[in-house]
């Protein structure tokens, strides 16, 4: 019985992850109740107690089981900045979890858990480039916000379209949209874009 135990927590604490993201997918976590959980799980509030502090604690506890696997991501290719290896990273990444990553990075997701993504990536592609370009720490916070948060976003809206192009066109459109030679090719003439107004 005792060697069953341990098995038997975890599938309790996982019916009530389940419940709760049933419920997350469709409203806002300040809307979730924790009886609306147990409800759902099939348990009583004691149960949930016995796991979890709050709602928010379920979510939390649910993007920590999502981050060792953007954390331990093989090295990327040094040769080119942002690499391809880069981009695939990524792709796989989301896809390993597409189900819960297309929530939380959407509008009614968790801005917290972009935040944690992003810095992750961000530590990452540091590394790789900080001894290749000559600028300023905070120019290079500027550009891997840009990079990373361009990346994610490619990523999510790909998957969102439901792949509506195969991968061996989508990595080769990455990169070149992160070339500076894109808006060459565009004919874009920086000074015909609207201006601000100035104070």
């Amino acid at each position: 019985m005792n060697k069953k135990q341990p098995e038997i927590t975890m599938m309790t604490k996982q019916t009530i992850k389940d419940a709760f993201w049933a419920l997350y997918k469709e409203k806002k976590i300040e809307k979730i109740t924790v009886k609306d959980i147990m409800l759902k799980a099939g348990y009583n509030r004691s149960t949930f107690y016995a796991y979890f502090t709050d709602v928010y604690d379920i979510l939390e506890q649910i993007e920590e089981d999502l981050m060792p696997g953007i954390e331990h991501i093989p090295p990327i290719d040094t040769s080119s900045v942002p690499s391809p290896d880069f981009f695939e990273n990524i792709i796989s990444i989301y896809e390993k979890n597409s189900a819960y990553y297309s929530v939380l990075l959407s509008e009614n997701g968790d801005p917290r858990f972009v935040i944690k993504m992003k810095n992750v990536f961000k530590t990452m592609m540091i590394e790789t480039i900080k001894n290749r370009v000559n600028i300023s720490p905070e120019e290079m916070d500027y550009a891997l916000e840009f990079i990373v948060g361009a990346t994610l976003s490619i990523v999510k809206h790909w998957f969102d379209q439901e792949k509506n192009i195969p991968m061996h066109q989508l990595l080769p459109l990455m990169y070149k949209l992160m070339d500076n030679r894109f808006v060459q090719e565009l004919d874009i003439d920086l000074q015909l874009l609207p201006q601000g107004t100035g104070l």
